[in-house]
């Protein structure tokens, strides 16, 4: 398989710069382009599999180029990430509102700009699969059941023990998993392969 696609967009050439020079040496493919209307050619050229968009752009601000790069001709169905200098939280929320995977405020480390990209485009699953699986037998059993919209009371009933027993098998499980409730056990315990 190739490398993955990065669309970089952003008016600043020193961004531009700095961005294609760090995603190049960790082996992305990347295109850049400086305002929204080279944004929507290069995309409908480069098909990214990832698009690294500012809002500040000189001809359309970053939420239209969104909006645009939705529609055909580009119809990208690809993340989008904001990186932009714009940190208020009516630009972050309307970024989210619109459909980003993320929104990166400038300035920004560049370890955690490729981290975040790493997250957004799977890579790296393949090793988390290989993790051996902490819960016990009877804990994965737990959370498999409250997966399927079982309650607390229903478990209990399915395993032939108290509610009391189950909530410390949870108990156990968010220590285990480092998480806090149970929709994130569940959602671990899935990206794992443990349920």
């Amino acid at each position: 398989m190739g490398a993955k696609r990065i669309l970089v967009v952003d008016d600043n050439p020193d961004v531009l710069r700095l961005v294609d020079d760090a995603l190049s040496a960790a082996g992305y493919e990347v295109t850049t382009s400086p305002d929204g209307r080279s944004a929507l050619r290069d995309a409908t050229l480069s098909l990214p599999d990832l698009v690294l968009l500012d809002i500040g752009l000189p001809d359309h601000d970053g939420f239209t180029v969104y909006a645009r790069l939705r529609e055909k001709p580009a119809a990208l169905d690809c993340p989008i990430i904001f990186l932009t200098a714009a940190g208020d939280i009516d630009s972050r929320l309307h970024g989210f509102e619109q459909g980003a995977v993320d929104y990166i405020v400038k300035p920004f480390h560049i370890k955690e700009l490729l981290a975040r990209l790493k997250v957004h485009l799977h890579e790296g699953e393949v090793p988390k699969s290989g993790l051996p699986n902490p819960l016990t037998e009877r804990e994965r059993e737990v959370v498999k059941l409250l997966a399927s919209g079982k309650t607390y009371k229903q478990v209990a009933r399915a395993l032939r023990v108290s509610q009391s027993t189950i909530r410390n098998h949870l108990h156990n499980v968010y220590h285990k998993l480092d998480v806090v409730d149970r929709a994130q056990a569940v959602i671990v315990s899935r990206e794992q392969g443990w349920i």
